[in-house]
């Protein structure tokens, strides 16, 4: 069972504050789906009035066709992955598994843990603790225990955040591996570029309360459509040049270029060099160059793509 989601101008807030503003969104069935954002964007408030822990001001969620808006969180069909898993460290593996169903006075429970469990390869794990298993292991127990259940809509809440760096890029390719052969709509939140890039069919990005702009990695990183999101996408804010914002690899330094900048300082990533230089009118520009310059030195370079944002420049701070 999968299900598609739809928010129908989505609106909250906390007295004055509004978190949520006239958001709307549509998730096809079988999608992954990212939220990104940075902290106070209103990503968990989101999360939380999808699942029915929080009801919106005003707008609708429609899941396959059907208000829920408000219908209590357990008549929904959701499963809902927590940042840090949420799992019973009292409990083995198997009663990890086996809560959401013996909550819900399901049958043949055995038989469906055993099969979650090896639909995941996690069968061998069913008599541990959860505290004697990998985080990798953990996240596994955490999906299967969302998946028994047979949710129309899986939401995960930033459950790759507590794994080091090497643990979280296996766990975010096991992930998405999962996903697909489980053929569910996941809708996963993080403030994690890295991860969105991964893991999304789409992504959103949200700030103040609302979508800036929706798409793959690639579209957002190559055609932003506000001056936050050119500047939020990527491992470098956007250049700007008058109306001009670019991105490093944009420029190309040449001799006799358009414009002249000078090096501040130089960061080496590999065999690439990072010039964080001043150019024109005082502007903060990073330039990439294969070449390696030093603080001081002049650079000529010109601009062989670039973007203008028209009204945006001024509507989006």
């Amino acid at each position: 069972m999968t299900a598609k989601l739809e928010l129908r101008n989505i609106n909250k807030s906390y007295g004055k504050f509004k978190v949520i503003s006239d958001l709307s969104l549509t998730i096809e069935k079988g999608e992954f789906f990212v939220i990104l954002g940075p902290s106070g964007t209103g990503k968990s408030t989101l999360l939380k009035i999808i699942v029915g822990i929080e009801q919106p001001d005003s707008g609708k969620i429609i899941i396959d066709g059907k208000d829920v808006t408000k219908l209590p969180p357990n008549k929904r069909n959701i499963a809902m992955v927590f940042q840090n898993y949420a799992l019973y460290p009292n409990m083995n593996v198997f009663d990890n598994i086996a809560f959401p169903l013996r909550m819900n006075h399901f049958r043949n429970i055995s038989r469906r843990v055993h099969e979650t469990a090896q639909k995941l390869g996690i069968e061998n794990l069913l008599d541990k603790k959860v505290t004697q298993i990998s985080g990798g292991q953990q996240q596994r127990v955490a999906l299967a225990r969302a998946i028994v259940r047979n949710p129309a809509l899986f939401l995960l809440d930033e459950p790759l955040s507590n794994l080091d760096a090497r643990v979280r890029y296996a766990a975010r390719n096991e992930l998405k591996k999962i996903q697909q052969e489980l053929d569910q709509t996941f809708l996963f939140v993080t403030h994690d570029q890295k991860e969105a890039e991964a893991l999304g069919d789409r992504i959103g990005v949200l700030h103040s309360g609302k979508f800036e702009q929706i798409g793959s990695y690639e579209e957002l990183y190559n055609d932003p459509k506000t001056v936050w999101v050119g500047d939020f996408i990527g491992d470098y804010p956007m250049n700007f040049i008058g109306e001009k914002g670019f991105r490093p690899e944009w420029a190309i330094i040449e001799d006799e270029g358009e414009y002249i900048a000078t090096v501040d300082s130089v960061e080496t990533v590999g065999g690439t060099y990072f010039l964080h230089c001043v150019g024109p009118e005082d502007s903060s520009i990073i330039l990439k160059s294969e070449t390696k310059y030093n603080a001081g030195d002049k650079v000529s370079f010109s601009i062989k793509k670039y973007k203008t944002f028209e009204e945006a420049q001024n509507q989006v701070q």
